[in-house]
């Protein structure tokens, strides 16, 4: 979990339209690739699990990252 007001350079690094104005937001990031998906509705344990199951399996198109992203 992150807070986005100490992270917002790594909150940067993805494309922001997708972003509602939500203080919940869940991303799949994959490093090797650079490339990475949102989840833009309610999240909820189902529905975290339902998402993360369906970027591993292929089934959700990945977009690339603006840069690498880094928490600091």
């Amino acid at each position: 979990m992150l807070d986005k007001n100490k992270q917002s350079a790594f909150l940067s690094s993805f494309d922001k339209s997708g972003f509602k104005s939500s203080d919940e937001l869940l991303i799949a990031y994959k490093p090797r690739r650079g490339r990475f998906a949102l989840y833009n509705d309610e999240v909820t344990l189902e529905e975290a699990e339902r998402f993360v199951g369906s970027v591993l399996n292929g089934d959700v198109q990945l977009s690339p990252t603006k840069q690498k992203p880094v928490l600091r």
